[in-house]
């Protein structure tokens, strides 16, 4: 294993990508149709698609593997980037990716802005855990390791819309609320 460079990179910005899905006009704004955007599992409410999510459970699930034991693993974490929403549907082999991208686009600013905020923040703390796996420390990097889901589950709920206002942060930022399960999520796609 050798030493990395590990920088923490921006988030893609907005990009629109035109497609031939069915869309419905708001306004003055074009909006993929609700029906479209739930058969390819992303949230008509936030327009924002779970399949990003993987990028973040691949390495999370690694963490419980993690003992400076297995180089491989120590290498698949330390091969981790952070990788910005658009960026991951461009190159991800998600079926619906071009609808997936468009609709990020006309997703609501706040809301956007408080998902890449926490999108950072967990890239923020995945690189804490490859450097202290670089330094050998794969004790702290396992604390760190243990909360992954945690934020994970809180992104999940600002993509799946199980969030209601936060009063401080504007009419359009969101706040996580405790308690929502798997099969809570899952409904909400069927």
């Amino acid at each position: 294993m050798q030493a990395q460079s590990i920088d923490l990179l921006l988030l893609s910005g907005f990009e629109r990508f035109s497609d031939t899905h069915l869309k419905m006009q708001v306004g003055n704004t074009y909006l993929p149709n609700p029906d479209v955007l739930r058969a390819a599992n992303i949230s008509p409410d936030t327009l924002l698609a779970t399949d990003y999510l993987n990028h973040y459970n691949e390495v999370a699930m690694l963490m419980d593997f993690l003992d400076g034991t297995d180089e491989e693993i120590t290498d698949e974490i330390l091969a981790w980037k952070p990788e910005g929403y658009v960026d991951h549907f461009k190159h991800s082999g998600f079926r619906d990716k071009e609808l997936a991208i468009e609709a990020f686009s006309c997703a609501d600013p706040g809301l956007v802005s408080q998902f890449e905020k926490a999108c950072k923040s967990l890239d923020t703390k995945i690189i804490a855990i490859q450097k202290l796996a670089i330094a050998g420390d794969f004790t702290a990097a396992g604390e760190i390791g243990g909360t992954l889901f945690d934020d994970i589950g809180a992104i999940n709920g600002l993509i799946v819309g199980t969030s209601t206002p936060d009063p401080s942060a504007g009419s359009s930022a969101h706040e996580v609320e405790e308690g929502i399960s798997q099969s809570d999520i899952d409904s909400l796609f069927s």
